[in-house]
């Protein structure tokens, strides 16, 4: 049995995938992309306490309960370059702790089901509210050694549900933060 055909199949043809939506609100944090003519992006809602209807769960994990999973994955694609975005939104920040365990715990798992390798991994956390966690480098560390330098990326948004500045497509597009709003382009 192939595993990523059914795993491929349980994303794009059942509720997991939000056609034709690229900005999702959970926990009064919202995430937004506003794709460029040349770009791909997917939207899947795969945590079934909030989308029942996706069965994702229980493609990675059957009946094991009190798996940690995340909100969202993203797939992100401009000609050649392929992203999988594992994405969890709080409605505080000082859940950081819990939020790495959510992302890196859905991307282990879902890893172990994928066929292809060609693509990169990345996480991101956004929150609305909240001051960070004592533990925040030690978080952070957890996702780089997860996804590697400049794979991952946490913001605050400080109760704004706007998030005019596109910060999770600009992630994707592999923009990083400079310092002061301003960004700088991985090579």
């Amino acid at each position: 049995m192939t595993t990523d055909i059914p795993l491929l199949e349980s994303l794009l043809f059942t509720p997991c995938l939000l056609v034709g939506q690229t900005y999702f609100v959970e926990s009064n944090a919202k995430v937004t992309v506003s794709p460029h003519q040349d770009e791909t992006v997917l939207f899947f809602s795969i945590d079934d306490q909030s989308n029942s209807p996706c069965k994702l769960r229980q493609a990675l994990w059957g009946t094991q309960q009190g798996q940690k999973m995340c909100d969202l994955m993203v797939f992100y694609a401009k000609s050649e370059e392929r992203v999988l975005c594992f994405v969890e939104l709080k409605d505080n920040i000082k859940d950081l702790g819990h939020a790495v365990k959510q992302v890196t715990n859905t991307y282990q798992e879902l890893k172990t089901r994928l066929v292809s390798k060609k693509y990169t991994a990345k996480a991101f956390i956004a929150a609305a509210t909240g001051h960070r966690p004592f533990e925040e480098q030690r978080y952070l560390g957890e996702l780089e050694k997860t996804f590697g330098k400049n794979n991952y990326e946490v913001i605050s948004s400080s109760g704004s549900q706007d998030n005019k500045s596109d910060e999770l497509g600009n992630f994707l597009r592999g923009r990083t933060k400079l310092g002061k709003g301003k960004r700088k382009r991985n090579n």
